[in-house]
Order: structure tokens, then C-alpha cells, then sequence
């Protein structure tokens, strides 16, 4: 495969504890034209990002000190993925650590032995979409707990991490009032800068729901990094549900999909679609009046009709997470309310068997193939007591064609038609 110029200058930084490894991926990339850095611990990793021009990271997760994990959490509070690539390098084939490196901000997930032409060909294809030597949104200490913004908010620890950026609780100082306070330091702020922002979050400010996070705040810190100030929940993920207890109920399933399905379909009569539904954004929050089930994130949200920003979804810029998404998503397709649609379905079926509804062990391209062409197993070949009506319902979800499948409210409604005649001829 020929390369540009610029691909031939570009810095390759490869992590691994294994000389093997790391001479195998530095012979083979210099042969390429690549210019590459060596590092055989996370730690002499950070060190080089630091001191050197790096345009690409291949990292290795299981490492004595530092895990890749903790590397690559690290690198995404400091650099955007339009500035500076991350690919795992791992034997880790498990569906959980290929989860979380995507959550975590990784842009492939490379699994070993290594297929050495595929590896090339994912670099170069990477490296094609690259922007700039990455530069630092924010450093380390600008963002460590004690920090105050516009003298209005004092972060007090961090509570989470994301693709893009990191959740803190923190304090309102006017109010003393506990808030969560949100900061893109990768993605959003690469390309939009804070008019774009302020636009796109004002629109998550429209979504005014009881089962959406309430927007309190939306700002620009002096370093032009955008922030967002939200309702602090206390509960669990649907992640965290789902990991405890395995599958779930028929009836706890439609006590989740309600809601979820309640705010998605106003979000999408407002133009607005959410891109990122899945467990790790559902939000079971123990409030005092009892669960209420929150949606995360509409911070990635796309205005439906809104074309001059919408950017074309390809393998090397997705936005989203691929085990939840659309075919449609792939290929550049629209990205309509019908995308969250089978997004809810994907999460539906791993909700009723305890496994989603497609897996790669760490093959990306593998996983777009697989559910853009594939169909997947039967619920009730996986859990025989599922009700056929209820399949049905999760298979409309699924369909391929993105007009095939149902409203969110729709979905709702069928599966709730179904429980309730399933209900009907339970015996007693």
C-alpha cells in the first residue's frame, strides 16, 4: 500500500514488555518508512509522549507497573484521538477488556499473534485521518482535584472517565450545591472550539426530561477546554447491573426500556440523536423518592438536520461505541433516531442473556462485518423460556435497514404488549 509523505514521517511509538514484540513491530514499521520509539514499561511510555513527537501509540495492556489500561487512560486526558492514535497491542482477547479500552478512548484493538500485514494496514489507515503533533488540552495538575473554574466550581475527585474526557464531583461554591462537572479533554474540542461547543451542548440543554441528566452549567475554561456541570446521580450503571447479576428479568427489562425509550423519543421529536446508547450511559439513580433511570451522555449528540456539522462515521473516526452501533453508522450512512433504535436492541438482548448479540475478541473489523451482515443467534436458543413475542420485538429492533425498525417509543410500546400478554397466560 503506498504512503504519503506525511505518513512516512510519521512517529510510532511502541509499548510492550516483550523484546520480541518490540523488535518484530520497530523492524517491521521502519521498513515502512515509519520513524520508531521504543518504551518496555508504561511509565518510560508517558516519558517519551512527552519528550518526543509521537503521531501513534501501539500498546500493550498486560505490563509489569502501569497497565496499557492506565497508559491509555492517562494519554486521553492529555491528548485528543484526532491528534494522537492508540492501538492495543494484546494477547487480552476477552469481550471485557476490549470494552474497556474502547471506553477508555483506544482507537483499535489489535489481539496477538500478531497478523503483521493487518497491523500495517490499520497503522497506515490511522494515520491517514491523523491531524497535528498532538498537543496537551489541559495537564495533569490543571484538572486535579482542588482546581476552581471561572471561581464558580471546585473539583473535588475524579468519578469517571470517558472516550471523551473525565467526570468529577465537584462543588458549586455559590451554592454549595454537589454538582457532576464534565471535561472534554479529547474529541469535542479538536475541531469545534468553544462557539461549536456551546451550540451542540445547548441543544443537549433542550432535552427536558425526568429521565435525562439535568444540564445545570455549559462553559469554556480559559484554556478553551469546554466543560459541563450536571445533576450528581448516586446508583449504578446498567454496566455495573448487568456485570452483578447476569441477565435480567422480562419484567426488569421493561421496567429499563420504558424510560430509556420515553427520552430517547423526545430527544429524537427535538432532532436529536443520541449516538452512544449503551450500558455504560444508563443510569440507574437511587433519588429519594426511589430508581429513576437516567440516559448519560447526549454531550455527542448530532442535530438530525443540521448537515453542515455532520461528519462522515468511518472505521478510523468512529464516534460512538462499535459493540452498540448501527450498521448504517459503518458506512457513512445516515445517522437517524432509527441508529439508536437498534442501539437500544443490541443493549436489549444483553439484557435478556447476559451477551450481546455480536463478538469479535478484539477484531474490529470483524465486529463491523459482523453486524452489518450477520444474523444474530436466537434469544430463545440462549434462554428457551424467552417468549417468541418478545424475540420478535428485539429482532425488529435489530433489523439491518434502519427504516425497518421501529420508533423508540414504538419499541417500548411492542415490548410492553408483549410482556403483558405473556403475563396473561402465565398459569395462576
Amino acid at each position: 500500500m503506498d504512503q504519503t509523505e506525511d505518513e512516512r514521517r510519521a512517529s510510532i511509538l511502541v509499548v510492550d514488555d516483550n523484546p520480541v514484540t518490540r523488535v518484530l513491530c520497530s523492524r517491521v514499521l521502519a521498513r515502512e518508512g515509519y520513524r520508531v520509539l521504543l518504551a518496555e514499561d508504561g511509565i518510560e511510555a508517558l516519558r517519551v509522549v512527552k519528550e518526543e513527537p509521537v503521531d501513534l501509540v501501539l500498546l500493550d495492556v498486560m505490563m509489569p507497573g502501569l497497565s496499557g489500561f492506565d497508559v491509555l487512560e492517562t494519554l486521553r486526558k492529555l491528548y485528543s484521538a484526532q491528534t494522537l492514535r492508540v492501538m492495543m497491542v494484546t494477547a487480552k482477547d476477552q469481550s471485557e477488556s476490549v470494552v474497556r479500552a474502547f471506553e477508555l478512548g483506544a482507537d483499535d484493538y489489535i489481539t496477538k499473534p500478531l497478523d503483521v500485514p493487518v497491523m500495517v494496514a490499520r497503522v497506515q489507515a490511522h494515520l491517514r485521518s491523523r491531524s497535528v503533533t498532538p498537543q496537551p488540552a489541559q495537564t495533569v495538575m490543571d484538572l486535579a482535584p482542588g482546581t476552581e473554574l471561572e471561581g464558580k466550581y471546585r473539583l473535588e475527585s475524579v468519578i469517571g472517565h470517558g472516550s471523551f474526557g473525565t467526570v468529577y464531583r465537584a462543588t458549586h461554591l455559590g451554592l454549595q450545591r454537589a454538582v457532576a462537572l464534565k471535561i472534554f479533554t479529547s474529541g469535542l474540542k479538536a475541531n469545534h472550539g468553544a462557539a461549536r461547543f456551546q451550540r451542540e451542548a445547548m441543544s443537549t440543554c433542550r432535552i427536558d426530561h425526568p429521565n435525562a441528566v439535568q444540564v445545570l452549567d455549559l462553559s469554556v475554561t480559559e484554556k478553551d477546554v469546554p466543560f459541563l456541570v450536571m445533576e450528581l446521580l448516586e446508583g449504578r450503571t446498567l454496566a455495573q447491573e448487568l456485570q452483578r447479576v447476569g441477565e435480567l428479568s422480562l419484567a426488569r427489562c421493561g421496567e429499563l426500556l420504558r424510560p430509556i425509550c420515553q427520552v430517547l423519543s423526545q430527544a429524537h421529536s427535538l432532532g436529536i440523536v443520541h449516538r452512544d446508547v449503551k450500558p455504560q450511559n444508563i443510569f440507574i439513580h437511587q433519588a429519594r423518592q426511589g430508581e429513576v433511570v437516567k440516559v448519560l451522555d447526549f454531550g455527542i449528540a448530532k442535530l438530525i438536520d443540521d448537515s453542515a456539522m455532520e461528519d462522515k462515521i468511518t472505521v478510523d473516526g468512529i464516534v460512538g461505541t462499535p459493540m452498540y452501533m448501527a450498521p448504517e453508522r459503518f458506512s457513512g450512512g445516515a445517522c437517524n433516531d432509527r441508529a439508536d433504535v437498534y442501539s437500544v436492541g443490541v443493549m436489549l438482548y444483553e439484557m435478556l442473556t447476559g451477551r450481546r448479540p455480536f463478538e469479535s475478541k478484539g477484531d474490529l473489523f470483524k465486529l463491523i462485518l459482523l453486524h452489518m451482515n450477520e444474523v444474530p443467534k436466537s434469544l430463545c436458543e440462549l434462554r428457551p423460556e424467552i417468549p417468541k413475542a418478545i424475540e420478535a420485538v428485539v429482532v425488529e429492533a435489530l433489523a439491518k435497514q434502519s427504516a425497518e425498525r421501529p420508533s423508540a417509543a414504538a419499541l417500548a410500546s411492542r415490548f410492553d404488549r408483549a410482556l403483558r400478554h405473556e403475563e396473561t397466560i402465565l398459569p395462576g
